[in-house]
C-alpha cells in the first residue's frame, strides 16, 4: 500500500540514487559540485517510476520532505545564483574538506571580530580518499508462520515451544540461515548423547543474536517449572565483561517476550543472572554500601545501582535501575527504573552470588575469567558444572573471531578442562561476524571434531541491497603544524553533528565511537574533546567560561556566506537539528570514555572515546560514526571497530580514519583500498604452543586438587589457599584446608600411583597426547613436578613467611611464575611500581612491565597515561636543568637493584652501572611544557652465553647457496639447559622538550650513578637460536651495480642525513627526516626539464640555496596549492625548519650527503651502510621465516638483535629470542622445524626476501594496464566497461569474474590487493578508459624520471609535477596534483620494505632494503624456461652440471609450470655413480615471472 510520508527504505534507495550523480566528482577530492534543482527531480521521477510500492507523493513533495529530514541540504550562497543541492554525505565532505583549527577570535566578546578572521585557523586536512559501498544483508523473505510450520517438524518441538517462538518473532520473518541455525540448535538438545558444535556467521545486524535465542529459550521452556532450579540450562560465555553487560540486556528483552507464552502454559517467567568479578557476594556485600572506592555500586538517594544492567524499556532511555536499601534488607532482588518506574521483579533476575547458588537461572551470562576462577572454589564450582551432576546443556560462545592468539589457546583449554569435569554432551553455540573457516575454527575452540560442528552463514545468492556505508580517510595537514590529534577532533566536532539528532534518527545514527590504540592518547583526546565541546568536566557539565567551539560556525555570526564558501558556516547541522550557539555557550556534544581504566559506557554521551575493549560485541543501534586515530594496528580489530556502527539495518554507517603523513600511517595512505577492504586471514589456534600447554598444566593441576580436596577435606578454594595474602596471619582460618592441600601435593610429588592418576588427568582434560603430558610434567622450564608443585608446598609449609626473598610472592599473587593473572595476561613479566604525583583513584602506584614501564618512564617524555580522573595529571621523568645533560638515578629510582656493570654490544667497549628498577618516582611537568614534548630512550643490549652451557650446534645446508651466506647456527632452549640471558638497559634519552609559545628544544640526557655511566635495565633469562651471517661481498659484480642505481642512492642520502653526528646534535629524527625530504624535493625539481645533467642540479643546490624556495617544495610535500611563504614563515612545523636550515651545519651537512645523490664511486663511498642494510635485512628475514615456521606464534613473541662484529669484513650475530621469561615454546618449536629439515627453513628465508605484496601490486597492475589499453576490445577491457557503467549486482558480479579470468590468463590469478587496487583507483566512479591510458602514462613518465635523475621520485613530486604541468602527459586527461595523487599506488622504498618491518624497541630502526639482499644473493644458476617443448632436457643437463637450476615461466601460464614440477621428484640426474633427484627449494613471484629453483641434495645433514 502506498505511503503518505517517505519511509526509511524509500529515502534509502533514493538517497543512493542522488549520490551516485555525485560520486564521480566526490571519489576525485571535487566538493564543491552541487546538483540542479532539474537533476533532483528528474532523478526523484525516474526513481518513482523505477519502484515497487513508491509513496503517494509528487516529485515536489518528496522532494521537500527529504529537505525535512536534512536528507538532501538546499545550498544557501550558490555561485551562479541558481538552486542546488548537496546530499547530506556531499555537503559534509565538503565541510570536512575545508576543516580548520578555529578558536574564539580575538575581540569576539565585543562584536569586533575581524573580517575573515577565520582564515588565520590552521588547515586540518590537506585530502582525502573515499570508499562507498552497498550495505548487504540477509533477506529475510520467510513469513513467521512458514517458520514456525518447519520447525513443528521438529523432534521435541509443540505447543509451547511454538508459542514462546512465536511471541519472539512478534510477525517478524526470518532469513534461511536463522531458521537453519534454529534447526540445528533445537535438534542437538533433544536426546544429546554427544557434544555437537552450531557456528553461526553472519555480518553486522544480520540478526545473528536471534538465531540463537530462539532455539534456546523454545529448549529452556520446557524447564521453566515453579519449582527451584537445581541447574543452569544455559551458560552465555563472554570474552569481556562489556560485552556481557550490553547483551544481558538484550536477554532481558527476549526473556519478557515470551513471559506471557510461559504463564499461560503453567509455566514461571524466565529467570537470568550475571556472574562477573564485580557481582556481589550476598545482600549485604560490601559493594552495596554506601562509600568510595572501585567496585562499588553507585548510591542514589536510598539504593544502589544496578552497575551492569540499563533499564530494558524500549520506551526508556537506558535509565538507571535500582535496587533499593529496604528491597536489599528484605532479600527481595527487585530493579525499579529510576526514569521510567518499569521493574525487573523479584526472581527474575539474581543480583548476587548467594542468589545464583540458591536458585540457579535458566541462563547465566558469565565470563571466561570467571569460569575458570571457579574451576576449583568449593562454591560456585557446582554452579558452573565444574563438578558434574546437573550441568549446562547449552553454552553460548559470542564474537568467537576475538579467541585467538595465545588468549584464544587457552580459552581452548578451559574449555576442553570443563567439558571434561562437566562429563556430559553439551551443545555449544558460536556466534561470529567475521571468520573464515568457521567450522575448523570453531572446532579448535571447543575440541571437537570437524566433523560435530556445524558451520552455519547465509548464502550469497539470498543477500540483498540496502543502505550504504561510507569510508573516509582523511590526511591531516602537515604544513600547518596542528596536530592529527587536532584533525581527529575538529572531525568529531562536525560528524557528531552530522548524525541525527538523538530525538529524531533516521538513517546516520545519532552517536559515535571514536577509537584509538594508546591509553595516552585516549586520555589526551578526552580531555582535548571535552575542552571544545565546553570544557567539560569528567559528568559532562560545561564550564562557564568555556567555549563550545562548534559555535565559530554558526550561521548566526558575522559573514556567514563567505565562511559558507570557505567551509566555516555549518548551516547543515543546523537543518539536522543540532544548535550552534552563535556565544559559544550552549548546545555541546557529551563527550565520554570507555578504556582499561574507566570501564563502561555513557550512554548519555554523544561521542565516546574509547580503545580495544568496545571493539567487539558492544551493540548499540544508535552509533553510526566510528572514528579511527591514526592507523589501525591489524586488520581484524578494524573489522570489529566498523562493525559498531550501523548495527540496525537500514541505517548508513561512516568510518573515518584521521592519517598522518609519516611512518605506516603514510602507507595506509596511499594503499587505501586494503585499509577499507581487507582481506582477513583465517585464523588457527596455537593449541601445541608448549608456553600455552604447560599454563594449562598448571590450571589442570588446580582442578585436580581441588577435586582431591573436597573428597578429601569436604571444603576449599585452592585457588585461594595458593593466592598470597594480605595477612598470613588469616591463614588460620584456613588450617585445615591447607594442611589437605600439602598432603595432596606432598603425595604428588612423592607417589608414582598419584603421579600416573595426575598424568592420565592431563590427557583426558586437556585432550592431549601422553607426550604432551609428561612434557608438562617434567620438562625444564616451569615444569609442574619439578617447579610448579615444589614452589606451591614450599609457599604453604612456610605460610607465606620465606627466609629469602621470593619474587613470586607479589601482593594477590597466585604461582604468577607459573600461571597468568587472567587468560589474556603474559606470564610473569618482571613490573615496575611506578610512583604517581598524584592519587588516580586507587592510590599513586601504577604496575607495569619493566619494558614497557622504561618506555613509558622516559626523560622528557610527556604522557597523560595515568591521568583519566583529572585533567590536571601528567607526568614524565624530568630533564636536567638548562644545558644540563646528566641524570642522577637516585633522583627517579626509589627502589631499586644493582645488577653490576654491563657492557652492552655496539658501543666501543663502554661499561654502564646498570639498576634494575623496582620504583620509579615520576613527576609532573610544569605547566607551560606541552604535551607535545617527548623523549626517545637509548638502549643497549648485551647477550650473554655461559661458558658451562655451550649453545647446541645446527646444520647449515651443504650445498646449497646458504653455506657462502651463513656461517653457524646455534640453539639456546631451557630443555637443553643452556639458555641464554638478554641484557636490556637505556641509559639516556633523546629529547625534544617544547614550552609554549616557544620553539621546541632538543637535549641528550645521560644517566649517571656515583659520577659513572649508568643505565636502567632487566635481564631475561630467554630461549634463543643465534645466526652468525657472512659479511656482504662488496666485490660482487651484482652488489657493485646494484649500489649505483637510484634506490640505493636515495636510501644512503637519507640515511646518510638522519645519522650525520652533527645534525643530532641540532635536530631530532623527525626534523632531518623532513630536512632530507626537502632536499630531495629541490633536487627533483630542479632536475625535472632535463636540461641539466645531475652534476649540474647538485651544483646548484650547493651552499644552501636548495632552502631558497620553501614553500614550492612545502606546495609539493604536501599538495597544496594554497600555501603562501607567509603561512610558511608563521606555522610551527616548517618555522622550526626555517631556523635549522639557516644553521651552517645543516647546509655543510646535506651538501655533504648530497654527494652520493652524483658520486661515481657510491660503492665505495657507502661499504659500511650497505653492511648494515645486508645484515638488518638478513635479520628481518629470519624473522619473518621464523614466523612463518611458527604459525602459533603472536607479534611480540619473538624479537630479532643484530650484533656486528668488530671490523668490517668481520662476522654478524644475528640473534633471534623470545620475549617471555622461561621459554614461550616458540623456539623449541623452530628448533624442531629446524632440525628436520634446514633447507626448507632456509626456503622460508628466500620466500620473504621476494617482492612484496604492494611490488606484486605494481607489476601485476601495471601489466594488465597496458594489455587493456593494447587490446581495447578484449573480454578485459570490455569487462571493466561493465563495471563503470554500474550495473546490477548481477551484471557487476559476472563482469568481475570475466575481468579475474582475462587477468589470470595474463599474469596468473590475481591477488585481493590488486583487483582492489584496480577497484578503488581506476573503477570509480567517473573513470573511464582514458583514465586507464592515463594512469599507465603516468607510471612510464615516473619510471623514466628516476631512471635519468638516478634517485627515487617521491609520488607526491610526480603529483606536483603533471598537476602543475611541468611534466607533460602525452596522450593523458589533464589532471590536479591531487587526482593524480590518487590514481598513484604506492611505489618505492616503502613499499620494498613493508614485509620485512618488525617491531624491535631496543634498538635503532633497521635499514632495510630487500634489492640489495637480491642482488648478494643472485648465484647466476641456469634458468630454465619451462614454455620451450625441450625444457626437460636443458633441466637434466644443466641440474647435472651445477646441482641447481631455476624453472621460470610467465605467472600467465601457471598450468605449464605446475606440470613441470610434477616431473622433478621423478626425472632422475645421474651424479657419478649416484642417481639423484632435484627438490624444489622454494617459489618466488618476481615482477611478471614464477621462479621455482630446485637442488640436488647429495649431502647428508
Amino acid at each position: 500500500m502506498n505511503q503518505s510520508t517517505v519511509g526509511r527504505k524509500f529515502a534509502n534507495e533514493l538517497l543512493n540514487e542522488l549520490e551516485n550523480l555525485e560520486l564521480p566528482l566526490l571519489m576525485w577530492g571535487m566538493t564543491e559540485g552541487a546538483l540542479s534543482e532539474d537533476d533532483v527531480l528528474n532523478c526523484i521521477e525516474q526513481f518513482l517510476d523505477e519502484c515497487d510500492n513508491p509513496p503517494a507523493l509528487s516529485a515536489v513533495e518528496i522532494l521537500r520532505e527529504m529537505q525535512g529530514r536534512a536528507l538532501l541540504f538546499k545550498v544557501p550562497w550558490p555561485s551562479d545564483g541558481s538552486i542546488r543541492y548537496r546530499t547530506r554525505f556531499a555537503e559534509a565532505l565538503r565541510l570536512t574538506a575545508g576543516l580548520r583549527q578555529l578558536f574564539r577570535p580575538r575581540g569576539d566578546w565585543a562584536d569586533d571580530t575581524p573580517n575573515g578572521w577565520w582564515r588565520q585557523g590552521k588547515r586540518l586536512v590537506a585530502d582525502y580518499r573515499l570508499h562507498v559501498r552497498y550495505r548487504r544483508y540477509p533477506d529475510r523473505d520467510i513469513p513467521g508462520s512458514q517458520a514456525l510450520k518447519e520447525l513443528r517438524a521438529l523432534p521435541g518441538w509443540g505447543d509451547l515451544q511454538d508459542r514462546v517462538a512465536q511471541d519472539q518473532l512478534g510477525g517478524k520473518n526470518l532469513a534461511r540461515f536463522q531458521l537453519e541455525a534454529t534447526q540445528a540448535v533445537f535438534s542437538s538438545l533433544q536426546g544429546q548423547n554427544r557434544s555437537k558444535g552450531i557456528i553461526v556467521s553472519a555480518g553486522t545486524g544480520s540478526g545473528k543474536t536471534l538465531s540463537f535465542y530462539l532455539p534456546a529459550f523454545a529448549a529452556i521452556a520446557e524447564h521453566a517449572t515453579n519449582r527451584v532450579q537445581n541447574r543452569i540450562h544455559t551458560l552465555a560465555l563472554y570474552p569481556r565483561t562489556e560485552l556481557l553487560r550490553d547483551q544481558l540486556r538484550d536477554a532481558i528483552v527476549n526473556a519478557r517476550s515470551v513471559q506471557s507464552a510461559l504463564v499461560s502454559q503453567g509455566k514461571r517467567p524466565l529467570r537470568l543472572g550475571a556472574l562477573y568479578g564485580g557481582t556481589p557476594n550476598h545482600a549485604d556485600d560490601w559493594r552495596l554500601q554506601p562509600g568510595r572506592g572501585s567496585g562499588r555500586w553507585a548510591r542514589v538517594g536510598d539504593g544502589a545501582v544496578c552497575p551492569f544492567l540499563p533499564c530494558p524499556s524500549p520506551e526508556c532511555e537506558d535509565g538507571e535501575l535500582i535496587w533499593s536499601d529496604r528491597d536489599r534488607a528484605e532479600r527481595v532482588e527487585r530493579l525499579i527504573c529510576r526514569r521510567c518506574g518499569d521493574e525487573i521483579p523479584h526472581g527474575q533476575l539474581a543480583l548476587t552470588r548467594e542468589s545464583l547458588k540458591k536458585n540457579p537461572p535458566h541462563l547465566l551470562f558469565t565470563t571466561t575469567e570467571m569460569l575458570n576462577n571457579c574451576s576449583a572454589d568449593g562454591y560456585l564450582d557446582s554452579l558452573l558444572g565444574w563438578r558434574g551432576g546437573s550441568v549446562p546443556s547449552l553454552m553460548l560462545l559470542d564474537e568467537v573471531h576475538t579467541y585467538s592468539g595465545v588468549h584464544g589457546a587457552q580459552v581452548a583449554y578451559l574449555l576442553r578442562r570443563w567439558r571434561d569435569a562437566v562429563g556430559k554432551p553439551v551443545t555449544f553455540v558460536g556466534l561470529s561476524a567475521t571468520l573464515r573457516d568457521a567450522n575448523q575454527f570453531f572446532a579448535q575452540l571447543v575440541g571437537l571434531r570437524e566433523s560435530d560442528v556445524d558451520p552455519i552463514a547465509p548464502d550469497d545468492a539470498t543477500m540483498v541491497r540496502e543502505g550504504r556505508e561510507y569510508a573516509l580517510a582523511l590526511r591531516g595537514d602537515p604544513v600547518s603544524g596542528a596536530s592529527l590529534l587536532s584533525t581527529s577532533i575538529q572531525t568529531a566536532m562536525l560528524w557528531g553533528r552530522v548524525l541525527d539528532n538523538g530525538d529524531d534518527a533516521f538513517l546516520y545514527g545519532s552517536t559515535g565511537f571514536l577509537f584509538t590504540d594508546a591509553l595516552d592518547v585516549t586520555n589526551r583526546f578526552y580531555k582535548y574533546l571535552r575542552d571544545a565541546e565546553g570544557d567539560q568536566n569528567h559528568q559532562g557539565r560545561t564550564n562557564r567560561r568555556g567555549d563550545v567551539l562548534a559555535g565559530l560556525r554558526s550561521r548566526a555570526r558575522p559573514e556567514p556566506g563567505p565562511r559558507y564558501l570557505e567551509g566555516q558556516n555549518w548551516e547543515l547541522v543546523e537543518r539536522i537539528g543540532h544548535e550552534l550557539d552563535p556565544d559559544l555557550r550552549m548546545h555541546p556534544l557529551i563527550i565520554g570514555r570507555t578504556s582499561s581504566q574507566d570501564a563502561g559506557v555513557n550512554r548519555n554521551a554523544n561521542l565516546t572515546i574509547a580503545t580495544a575493549s568496545l571493539e567487539v560485541g558492544f551493540n548499540d543501534p544508535r552509533v553510526g560514526l566510528v572514528l579511527q586515530h591514526k592507523a589501525p594496528r591489524n586488520a581484524a580489530s578494524f573489522i570489529q571497530r566498523r562493525g559498531r556502527a550501523g548495527r540496525e539495518r537500514g541505517t548508513r554507517p561512516l568510518t573515518i580514519v584521521t592519517l598522518s603523513d609519516y611512518g605506516r600511517d603514510r602507507l595506509a595512505y596511499q594503499g587505501y583500498e586494503t585499509l577499507f577492504a581487507p582481506e582477513v586471514a583465517a585464523t588457527t589456534l596455537p593449541l601445541k604452543n608448549r608456553y600455552v600447554l604447560k599454563i594449562q598444566g598448571a590450571q589442570a593441576l588446580l582442578d585436580w586438587a581441588g577435586r582431591r580436596m573436597r573428597a578429601q577435606v569436604g571444603r576449599g578454594d585452592v585457588r585461594k589457599l595458593l593466592t598470597t595474602p594480605d595477612d598470613p596471619r588469616i591463614l588460620s582460618e584456613y588450617e585445615n584446608e591447607r594442611l589437605g592441600l600439602i598432603k595432596i601435593l606432598h603425595q604428588l610429588l612423592t607417589e608414582e600411583r598419584v603421579q600416573d592418576e595426575f598424568a592420565r588427568h592431563l590427557v583426558k582434560a586437556l585432550k592431549i597426547s601422553v607426550d604432551d603430558a609428561q612434557a608438562v610434567l617434567w620438562e625444564q622450564p616451569r615444569s609442574l613436578l619439578m617447579a610448579v608443585v615444589p614452589t606451591a608446598l614450599r609457599r604453604l609449609r612456610s605460610r607465606w613467611e620465606p627466609l629469602v626473598n621470593d619474587p613470586g610472592m607479589g601482593k594477590k599473587a597466585m604461582l604468577p611464575e607459573f600461571i597468568t593473572r587472567t587468560l589474556f595476561e603474559p606470564l610473569n613479566l618482571p613490573e615496575v611500581d611506578l610512583e604517581l604525583p598524584f592519587d588516580n583513584g586507587d592510590g599513586s602506584i601504577e604496575h607495569m612491565p619493566i619494558g614497557k614501564a622504561l618506555t613509558e618512564a622516559v626523560p622528557g617524555r610527556v604522557s597523560r597515561r595515568f591521568g583519566y580522573l583529572d585533567d590536571t595529571h601528567r607526568t614524565w621523568l624530568p630533564i636536567p636543568d638548562e644545558d644540563g645533560h646528566v641524570l642522577n638515578l637516585r633522583e627517579i629510582v626509589t627502589e631499586g637493584r644493582l645488577e653490576g656493570t654491563w657492557q652492552p654490544h655496539g658501543h666501543d667497549g663502554a661499561n654502564f652501572e646498570v639498576v634494575r628498577p623496582l620504583s620509579l618516582a615520576l613527576s609532573q611537568p610544569d605547566p607551560d611544557i606541552v604535551d607535545q614534548s617527548h623523549g626517545q630512550p637509548q638502549w643497549g643490549t648485551q647477550i650473554v652465553v655461559e661458558d658451562d652451557a655451550p649453545l647446541s650446534e645446527g646444520i647449515v645446508p651443504k650445498p646449497s647457496p646458504w653455506q657462502r651466506r651463513i656461517d653457524t647456527v646455534s640453539f639456546a632452549t631451557h630443555a637443553a639447559g643452556n639458555p641464554v640471558q638478554v641484557r636490556r638497559m637505556t641509559f639516556g634519552a633523546e629529547c625534544n622538550v617544547r614550552r609554549e609559545r616557544q620553539n621546541s628544544q632538543a637535549r641528550t640526557v645521560r644517566y649517571e650513578l656515583r659520577g659513572r655511566p649508568a643505565a636502567l635495565g632487566f635481564a631475561l633469562g630467554v630461549d634463543a637460536i643465534r645466526f652468525v651471517l657472512k659479511p656482504l661481498n662488496l666485490d660482487d659484480p651484482a652488489v657493485t651495480e646494484y649500489l649505483t642505481t637510484p634506490q640505493w642512492r636515495s636510501l644512503a642520502f637519507l640515511h646518510t642525513v638522519q645519522d650525520d653526528p652533527a645534525l643530532s646534535e641540532i635536530s631530532d629524527s623527525f626534523q632531518r627526516e623532513r630536512l632530507a625530504q626537502i632536499y630531495l624535493t629541490a633536487f627533483t625539481l630542479a632536475g625535472l626539464d632535463g636540461s641539466r645533467t645531475n652534476a649540474e642540479v647538485r651544483a646548484l643546490l650547493k651552499n644552501g640555496s636548495w632552502t631558497h624556495d620553501l614553500s614550492k617544495i612545502f606546495q609539493v610535500l604536501y599538495r597544496d596549492s594554497d600555501v603562501t611563504e607567509q603561512q610558511v614563515d608563521g606555522d610551527r612545523l616548517v618555522s622550526e625548519l626555517i631556523k635549522l636550515v639557516a644553521n651552517s651545519t645543516v647546509i655543510t651537512a646535506l651538501d655533504r650527503a648530497a654527494e652520493l645523490l652524483v658520486a661515481e664511486d657510491i660503492s665505495a663511498e657507502t661499504s659500511p651502510l650497505a653492511r648494515r642494510t645486508y645484515r638488518d635485512t638478513m635479520a628481518a628475514a629470519i624473522l619473518a621465516a621464523a614466523q612463518r615456521a611458527c604459525p602459533n606464534a603472536q607479534d611480540g613473541d619473538l624479537i630479532v638483535d643484530t650484533l656486528p662484529g668488530e671490523g668490517e669484513d668481520s662476522l654478524t650475530e644475528v640473534w633471534l629470542s623470545e620475549t617471555s621469561v622461561g621459554g614461550l615454546g616458540i623456539v623449541e618449536q623452530l628448533v624442531d622445524f629446524y632440525s628436520k629439515d634446514p633447507r626448507q627453513f632456509w626456503g622460508l628465508v628466500t620466500s620473504s626476501l621476494a617482492p612484496s605484496e604492494y611490488e606484486y601490486v605494481d607489476a601485476t597492475l601495471t601489466r594488465f594496464l597496458r594489455h587493456v589499453i593494447d587490446e581495447p576490445s578484449g573480454t578485459a577491457a570490455q569487462a571493466m566497461a561493465t563495471l563503470r557503467a554500474g550495473s546490477s549486482a548481477k551484471e557487476a558480479e559476472d563482469a568481475l569474474g570475466v575481468l579475474r579470468e582475462a587477468w589470470a590468463r595474463l599474469d596468473g590469478p590475481p591477488r585481493h590487493a590488486a583487483v582492489a587496487a584496480l577497484s578503488t583507483r581506476l573503477l570509480r566512479p567517473g573513470s573511464g578508459p582514458d583514465t586507464d591510458v592515463t594512469a599507465l602514462v603516468l607510471v612510464d613518465v615516473w619510471t623514466e624520471l628516476e631512471q635519468r635523475l638516478r634517485v627515487e621520485v617521491d609520488a607526491r613530486v610526480i603529483a606536483y609535477a603533471v598537476g602543475s604541468g611541468k611534466l607533460q602527459l602525452e596522450g593523458a586527461r589533464s589532471l590536479t596534483a591531487d587526482q593524480v595523487f590518487s590514481l598513484l599506488w604506492p611505489r618505492g622504498h616503502q613499499a620494498r620494505t613493508q614485509d620485512l618491518k618488525h617491531y624491535q624497541p631496543y634498538a635503532d630502526d633497521p635499514v632495510l632494503e630487500r634489492l640489495l639482499v637480491q642482488a648478494a644473493h643472485d648465484d647466476r644458476v641456469p634458468v630454465i624456461d619451462v614454455t620451450k617443448p625441450t625444457w626437460d632436457n636443458a633441466y637434466r643437463q644443466q641440474l647435472t652440471a651445477t646441482s641447481a637450476v631455476e624453472l621460470v615461466c610467465p605467472a600467465g601460464d601457471a598450468a605449464l609450470l605446475a606440470q613441470a614440477l610434477k616431473q622433478v621428484p621423478v626425472t632422475p640426474i645421474d651424479r657419478d655413480v649416484l642417481r639423484v633427484y632435484g627438490e624444489i627449494c622454494g617459489v618466488v613471484r618476481h615482477q611478471n615471472e614464477i621462479r621455482v629453483r630446485v637442488e640436488l641434495r647429495e649431502a647428508a645433514q
